[in-house]
């Protein structure tokens, strides 16, 4: 399957947030940032369009801390992007291992619940309603793919939206925008490759231990 040149990955991505009114002017906008390719494009792609979206940035990234030195080299990365775009950013570390053990989940349930976590109450101290996050549309895919697979039926055909609540309680009021939920993850490599971005890659994500 052939994709779009890089190049045009600014104006739909500009075109998909207008039409869905993901992010709103004169406001702050929260970014989770991971260090992986599409986290990482989707800060890139922002950055350039904060102008003409009239919206500031601040970056976000969580250290899991289930990686030892790799997670403390992408918390590095995440740094050094956020000095490279002129952007804030927060840095934050948590045991998820131990947060899973306590509550007797599955570390990608526990790894989200923390996730979230974090957002919401940075959001909350920094007065920002909105946290943009890198879903794209493999992802949209494969959570259908899990949905089904779980046993959700016809409600699991409808994925992921656009823009939906947060699913924290330390920010009640936040809102998920995912401005890449049109976008392939192929594209967003090809896009970090484009622009010399050398996001960084968590082998986990390939490992058929986790769902």
């Amino acid at each position: 399957m052939k994709h779009p040149a890089p190049g045009s990955l600014r104006h739909r991505v500009l075109d998909y947030i207008q039409v869905h009114s993901l992010l709103l002017p004169e406001e702050t906008v929260l970014v989770g940032v991971s260090g992986g390719p599409d986290s990482v494009c989707l800060a890139h792609l922002l950055a350039g369009l904060q102008e003409e979206l009239r919206i500031r940035l601040h970056l976000a990234h969580l250290n899991h801390q289930l990686r030892g030195p790799d997670a403390e080299a992408d918390a590095e990365y995440v740094s050094g992007l956020a000095q490279r775009l002129g952007l804030p950013i927060t840095v934050h570390s948590q045991d998820v291992a131990s947060y899973k053990a306590r509550r007797h989940l599955s570390l990608e349930t526990a790894a989200r619940q923390v996730r979230y976590g974090f957002f919401g109450r940075l959001a909350r101290s920094l007065g920002v309603g909105r946290v943009g996050v890198g879903h794209t549309a493999d992802d949209q895919v494969e959570t259908i793919l899990l949905h089904l697979v779980r046993g959700t039926g016809m409600r699991g055909l409808k994925g992921m939206a656009p823009l939906s609540s947060a699913p924290v309680s330390t920010h009640p009021t936040l809102w998920v925008a995912r401005p890449l939920l049109e976008v392939s993850r192929q594209e967003t490599e090809a896009y970090c490759l484009a622009n010399d971005l050398r996001p960084r890659q968590d082998i986990s994500n390939y490992s058929p231990a986790y769902l």
